[in-house]
């Protein structure tokens, strides 16, 4: 959910959305309430073509699309990737069902814009950037995505509870050597013995399987909305102070942070 007030203004009170950029490619990454103010920002730079990819259909990754303006622009086309709910079930349903009556005022097929489907396959081309997909451990499922482009990695790894299994290991070689992991931490260690199979992750689990995975920079992301900017500090410098002698860059993701991989 997200989390408004002066606790939270370092880090941020959206929920989730990354926009990444591959050249002139607009890639955005899931569309929680943090898409409100992208989509201002692309409708002012004259953005008519983007991808959004979504991880999975909880509220917190979807409920912002209703308010993303590029949707109720004509000539604007949004191609979204996301994983089928099974045989029965248009892709489009998500969206239906989000904008629907009596919870939204305008239908989702009166938008404006070009909306076009694609069902992820694991693997597909979205002009130079590679794409490749993974379903990881989440209730109701979920993707983690890989985007590869001139010559650096970009891995997305929200919404994940290690198997325990030797699954574990499947998902390490999906993020293996990225430039830089988006990798959710939503709890301490401590938080997460009371949390098991709510399909979470813990700060270490994250930190630890990045240095095995041979990551570059690590992005705690996801935040729990009961930890306000000082908790995830104090939470960031204990990181450190455990895994210091690792190469890994570890840090807090935060709203309207740039990072460039060059």
């Amino acid at each position: 959910m997200p989390t408004p007030g002066q606790a939270t203004v370092r880090y941020g009170g959206n929920t989730p959305c990354v926009e990444v950029r591959c050249g002139s490619r607009i890639i955005v990454l899931d569309a929680g309430t943090g898409i409100r103010e992208l989509g201002l920002e692309l409708e002012q730079q004259g953005v008519t073509r983007m991808d959004l990819l979504l991880s999975h259909f909880h509220m917190d990754h979807l409920q912002g699309f209703p308010f993303f303006t590029l949707s109720y622009q004509a000539g604007t086309q949004i191609d979204v990737h996301l994983a089928s709910l099974g045989v029965g079930h248009a892709l489009s349903e998500p969206f239906d069902k989000l904008m629907e009556s009596p919870h939204f005022p305008v239908p989702f097929q009166d938008l404006g814009a070009d909306i076009r489907f694609h069902e992820m396959n694991g693997r597909s081309q979205l002009g130079d950037v590679t794409l490749k997909s993974f379903p990881v451990n989440h209730p109701g499922g979920c993707t983690a995505f890989r985007l590869e482009y001139a010559g650096k990695t970009l891995v997305y790894l929200t919404d994940h509870e290690p198997y325990a299994s030797a699954e574990d290991q499947l998902v390490l070689e999906f993020t293996r050597g990225a430039d830089l992991l988006i990798r959710e931490a939503q709890y301490t260690a401590e938080e997460y013995q009371q949390k098991r199979g709510w399909g979470h992750s813990s700060f270490d689990a994250a930190a630890s399987d990045a240095i095995v995975a041979g990551v570059g920079s690590l992005a705690l992301y996801h935040h729990e909305p009961q930890h306000d900017d000082l908790f995830l500090e104090l939470q960031l410098d204990a990181l450190k102070s455990r895994y210091g002698s690792s190469a890994l860059d570890i840090f807090l993701a935060r709203e309207g942070q740039f990072v460039e991989l060059a």
